[in-house]
């Protein structure tokens, strides 16, 4: 669901077609008027589940720091009993989780990132619907004011269709403001890198099993 591009594209795409049939300037006004509220409830739910889906990613967060921890503690202590394989062993989970919470923290980073684009495309779609809403009853007094003269200028002469397409012109012209008012860019998600070779991996592992038994044979 593309909800950047759907709040572009409400104005262009369904208002633009009547617009065109240029039918009744009300109606096309009150169709601008629920597009737009559409697609701020559209925005508000997808806000409402990507916040979730952030408090969710932090909670993993937090217990895998605190299993991270666990596994630093019992590789020092199998280290000092010389248990190597124990040590190997606890360290090769600490390593796994280190990978596991770069990587939920970069997601976490995308995502807070994302969720601010939201709220900032929130914000701006409620401002140019209040906009919209200020500027509705002026622009139906127009076109009903426009509609009447029409009526009595056809009774007189033929001019009256020049007068009435440029009252609609006019109409037309702000739409199209509303337009450029409404685009509103799609953050990009960044790719998220992972994994080890095995051999970087042992290495990594051999490398923290002497780092653990040189300090411990310091104390």
């Amino acid at each position: 669901m593309n909800v950047f591009k759907r709040v572009g594209d409400i104005i262009s795409s369904n208002v633009n077609s009547i617009l065109d049939k240029m039918e009744d300037p009300e109606k096309m006004i009150d169709l601008a008027v629920l597009k737009l509220e559409d697609s701020i409830c559209e925005i508000k739910t997808t806000l409402a589940v990507k916040s979730a889906e952030e408090r969710e990613l932090e909670q993993k967060i937090k217990i895998k720091e605190a299993s991270l921890n666990r596994w630093t503690d019992r590789a020092a202590s199998a280290a000092k009993r010389n248990e190597d394989e124990l040590a190997k062993e606890a360290i090769s989970e600490k390593l796994r989780l280190d990978s596991e919470l770069k990587r939920d923290r970069e997601l976490l980073l995308n995502l807070t990132s994302l969720l601010k684009s939201l709220n900032d495309a929130k914000e701006d779609a409620e401002a140019k619907l209040s906009d919209m809403r200020e500027r509705s009853s002026e622009l139906k007094m127009r076109a009903r004011s426009a509609k009447a003269r029409t009526k009595v200028n056809n009774l007189t002469n033929d001019s009256s269709s020049a007068k009435f397409e440029k009252c609609l012109g006019e109409i037309k012209a702000k739409i199209d403001r509303w337009e450029a008012q409404a685009e509103i860019s799609t953050p990009v998600k960044k790719e998220v890198k992972k994994s080890f070779e095995d051999l970087e991996r042992e290495e990594a592992i051999e490398k923290e099993l002497q780092a653990i038994k040189s300090s411990i044979s310091t104390n």
